[in-house]
């Protein structure tokens, strides 16, 4: 399958979100036009604003459409017709749910609606790549080893099956990254005949790192650069921050892997699992200690017993050998986290 490069036009579902930003971003960086796919009026003037602030010379080569409900038979129809490339980032991440349906369904849904969306009307689509998640290969707290993209995680969906609104929130997650990444697989090998694209999803584990533009709060970020900030900066600290020990990657080889993955024959037809290494909270607070910043914040976490608890690893072997790829590491990501959180004054009560 042909692969695609700048200056061809790419949709980026979710282009609001952390990742979808970030993802936006970078396309118009490396000379992509890019079609941001949002909910609704008021997000894509704000995010209109943003890239005409960001980058007014590229800001032509950008526009929002408006999808309200990701899951409607049709949704992405015209919004794929002069595409070449489809970057699908748009899911729900609703640990707090009782119903596991609040998140299975629509990320089954979208997914399902775009890749409907493509056959009938992507005639110029070459490639669609998914955002999946490691979630949809093991969990966090499963069992210790080494995770590779031939595994999954039905585990999460047999115990949400079984124990339905009681199910941990993590496991109703984990079930619908399972469910949306097998019914986008299942959709290719259904229309093998038919279809005229290839399909790739990316498996980010805890992506970490600086906000995609400037917030007024904490409280506005999305749910993973908040659990960071409420795990480490909050005062008082939790009295366990959770989860012990994780998988962790930088949103910048994130993003990085998403655009590779548009111009890498390779990349086809491949699930990708994006992570750079296992880290625990006392990581991050070590991080803090060697850059000498925050002298209020506790470097030492209470509950920190030594060595690493048995946990699961996630391979980033693949990423390595499709795209030659050199993850960041912790005090990097760090380091780029803290300088923008301490511009915008959310810091201020760790540092003085």
């Amino acid at each position: 399958m042909p692969t695609v490069s700048a200056p061809t036009n790419v949709l980026v579902t979710g282009a609001n979100g952390y990742l979808g930003l970030w993802i936006v971003r970078a396309l118009l960086e490396r000379g992509y036009s890019v079609k941001g796919a949002v909910r609704s009026r008021t997000v894509a003037d704000t995010i209109s604003r943003f890239i005409q602030d960001k980058y007014p010379e590229q800001a032509a080569k950008f526009r929002c459409v408006l999808v309200p409900d990701i899951t409607v038979d049709g949704a992405f129809d015209d919004a794929v017709a002069d595409v070449s490339a489809v970057i699908h980032t748009a899911s729900p991440v609703l640990l707090a749910e009782e119903d596991p349906d609040s998140c299975i369904k629509p990320a089954v849904g979208g997914t399902v609606s775009i890749l409907h969306s493509v056959l009938k009307y992507g005639t110029h689509v070459k490639r669609v790549i998914i955002t999946s998640s490691i979630a949809a290969v093991f969990s966090t707290y499963g069992p210790s080893g080494l995770y590779t993209e031939e595994m999954w995680n039905d585990d999460a969906v047999k115990t949400v099956r079984e124990q339905g609104r009681d199910a941990p929130g993590d496991l109703k997650y984990a079930a619908s990254k399972v469910l949306s990444e097998k019914a986008a697989w299942e959709f290719v090998h259904d229309h093998k005949d038919d279809i005229k694209f290839d399909l790739c999803t990316v498996l980010p584990s805890w992506v970490m790192g600086p906000l995609p533009r400037d917030l007024s709060s904490p409280s506005e970020m999305g749910s993973s650069p908040r659990h960071l900030y409420d795990q480490l900066f909050a005062v008082p600290a939790p009295p366990r921050r959770e989860p012990r020990c994780f998988n962790y990657v930088d949103v910048h080889d994130v993003v990085d892997v998403h655009v590779r993955a548009l111009e890498v024959e390779a990349a086809g037809g491949e699930r990708i699992l994006v992570s750079s290494h296992v880290c625990t909270w006392q990581d991050w607070l070590d991080a803090a200690k060697a850059l000498g910043v925050l002298p209020k914040l506790d470097k030492k976490d209470p509950l920190a017993e030594g060595d690493y608890p048995p946990h699961p690893t996630s391979s980033n072997e693949k990423a390595k050998r499709l795209f030659n790829m050199e993850f960041k590491t912790l005090p990097e990501t760090f380091k780029e986290v803290y300088e923008q959180w301490s511009a915008l004054g959310w810091l201020a009560h760790l540092e003085h």
